[in-house]
């Protein structure tokens, strides 16, 4: 740690700044995992929020944005722009992530966490260490001193207050290939949820329809229950748990505790189909342990139920705004394949070409 000793001295002397911290009891839908509701990245975020006199009801509706499950565009990685705070991404590439050591020490210097999403190969611990640039974990560096680089991680021991401190060297540097810095954080500010449900369900009601017929598209043809290729699985889980479970999570928490008998109602179903989604997301993750294509057809069938599930939160939005539904959309899953497949690159095709990745169906 001698090369940084600067830094060192330079954080000893500065005034006190906000403690950062994984504090179940007082994060958002926080049971018994980190991933109850909202992934490392948003878990990550949320931490920072609090530590800038964020509550409960502010993180959620600060972090909800109308529905868009399977986004448009070409950015495949976590969202980053939200009512609460912009999430501006540094990137390099393999073999490069060393020249973004200089800006998180001096952003841990000033007091300033940083969300890293580090490159597993050269990560310590990590289950990829020295075998693949993999990038499937996001943790919150929130210290740098004598001891090493502090962390925030899900995936740390609970009694260990979800803390890990890490040596700094080479391969620690070397991890550092993807950066995010939480920007432009507003002042808390809790909204009456009937508010909320002005700006979030009107916005949400064609994308949802959309969304649901895609993934109908998907589970009948796209994938209609054949042998999937680990990787496109492990892209489903990172889809699944990072993505659409916590837009669920958050829009049904920012309509929460409504007056409007309406708004309850609608919240109450983002939050089942969120529960929905988190069981075909675990069950994922849980079969990944085979590392057999075979066993992902397990989770086959999960796909309608949560398309079930969406249906039942897009009948209470369109009972909340007075509408009718519109007839069902026809899609041939072309955007949610896409999406799978965009995540799959960005966290597991770094270093590497995924060929052939849009010919895995197998009938």
């Amino acid at each position: 740690m001698s090369d940084h000793s600067p830094v060192l001295r330079a954080a000893a002397a500065r005034p006190h700044t906000p403690a950062y911290a994984f504090e179940p009891t007082a994060a958002l839908g926080w049971k018994s995992i980190g991933l109850d509701g909202l992934g490392c990245f948003l878990r990550s975020v949320e931490a920072v929020l609090m530590g800038h006199g964020y509550g409960g009801r502010e993180i959620a509706q600060g972090l909800a944005l109308p529905l868009d499950l399977v986004r448009r565009g070409e950015w495949y990685g976590p969202m980053s722009d939200f009512p609460a705070c912009t999430v501006r991404w540094h990137l390099t590439g393999i073999g490069e992530g060393a020249r973004q050591w200089p800006l998180i020490a001096e952003k841990l210097d000033t007091g300033t966490p940083v969300v890293l999403m580090p490159d597993g190969y050269h990560w310590p611990g990590d289950k990829y260490e020295g075998r693949e640039h993999f990038h499937h974990h996001m943790v919150l560096a929130h210290r740098l001193d004598e001891r090493g680089l502090h962390v925030l991680d899900v995936d740390a021991p609970a009694a260990e207050g979800y803390r890990r401190t890490l040596t700094v060297d080479s391969e620690l540097r070397e991890a550092c290939s993807r950066v995010a810095l939480v920007e432009d954080i507003a002042p808390p500010r809790a909204r009456p949820a009937e508010e909320a449900a002005d700006a979030l369900i009107p916005a949400s009601l064609p994308a949802l329809a959309e969304d649901i017929a895609e993934l109908r598209a998907f589970h009948s043809r796209v994938w209609p229950g054949g042998p999937l290729p680990a990787l496109v699985a492990a892209g489903i889980d990172v889809l699944v748990l990072g993505d659409i479970q916590p837009q669920l999570f958050l829009f049904g928490h920012a309509l929460a505790d409504a007056g409007q008998e309406s708004v309850r109602r609608v919240s109450q179903a983002a939050l089942t189909a969120a529960a929905r989604a988190q069981k075909l997301g675990l069950l994922m993750l849980g079969l990944h342990r085979f590392q057999a294509e075979g066993v992902y057809a397990v989770a086959h069938e999960e796909i309608p139920l949560l398309a079930d599930s969406l249906e039942g939160l897009l009948n209470e939005m369109h009972r909340w705004n007075g509408s009718e539904r519109p007839s069902a959309v026809e899609t041939d899953g072309a955007r949610i394949t896409r999406r799978l497949l965009g995540e799959t690159q960005w966290c597991f095709g770094a270093g590497k070409p995924l060929e052939n990745l849009e010919n895995f169906t197998r009938g």
